[in-house]
């Protein structure tokens, strides 16, 4: 399905999955490409520091740039050999599994349905559905279409699975946050008032010991007087 698609032709396919793409390579990205050609940060995300350019941003200037047809296909074939690098255990596997059907397996024009059944089996349980689904597309893996079209569905079931995943951490660490900052704030007010209280207390004994001693000295000066009347 995709052994004779250019590399343009494989991203066009791949769009929904470029943010998962990018994330993967955007050190590369940034440290070997963009560090690099200032031209096409002025053209493709504006002027702006490298090391603040968000993923969003990233997938919608190569998006734009593989699109173009002037530099396009060698810009595309980049981000497969980095996310290729980064995948390179699944390139291993492939390269085993597939050389067992044909040691030269680049001539291979279709693998048959069972082995494309077996092949896919394991590659999901040791690598998952996406990385899987990736791989094949951008290396052009020779399963038939059918196959395809069935990891692309498992591989989005997966890629759904995980963002709920996310977002469900994300609201724990929320709640768990503003539980931690509602504690921290009961502490402070605590503190303060426990603080509060001890100085009304010191202030209270020193108000009494100030007292007892005005009273003492009173009734000295009612002795004295006392005294002298008699």
């Amino acid at each position: 399905m995709y052994k004779n698609a250019t590399y343009k032709e494989k991203y066009f396919a791949l769009q929904a999955w470029m943010p998962t793409i990018i994330e993967d390579v955007k050190k590369d990205l940034k440290n070997e490409h963009l560090k690099k050609d200032l031209f096409f940060i002025k053209k493709y995300v504006g002027a702006k520091n490298v090391n603040k350019i968000t993923t969003d941003e990233l997938v919608h200037a190569y998006q734009s740039a593989i699109a173009d047809e002037e530099n396009g296909e060698a810009l595309a074939e980049f981000i497969t050999s980095r996310w290729l690098l980064k995948n390179s255990e699944l390139y291993d596997f492939f390269d085993t599994t597939l050389s067992k059907i044909n040691p030269n397996f680049s001539l291979l024009e279709e693998i048959d349905l069972t082995h494309s059944m077996n092949i896919i089996k394991e590659a999901k349980t040791l690598f998952g559905a996406c990385p899987t689904y990736l791989f094949s597309v951008l290396n052009s893996v020779v399963f038939p279409k059918e196959i395809f079209q069935a990891l692309a569905e498992q591989a989005e079931v997966e890629k759904q699975i995980h963002a709920n995943k996310v977002e469900q951490l994300s609201e724990k660490l929320t709640t768990e946050k503003m539980k931690k900052n509602f504690e921290q704030e009961i502490a402070r007010m605590t503190d303060k008032y426990e603080k509060k209280l001890s100085g009304l207390q010191k202030k209270y004994h020193m108000d009494m010991n100030q007292f007892k001693k005005e009273i003492a000295n009173l009734q000295r000066k009612i002795q004295e007087y006392e005294h002298k009347s008699q």
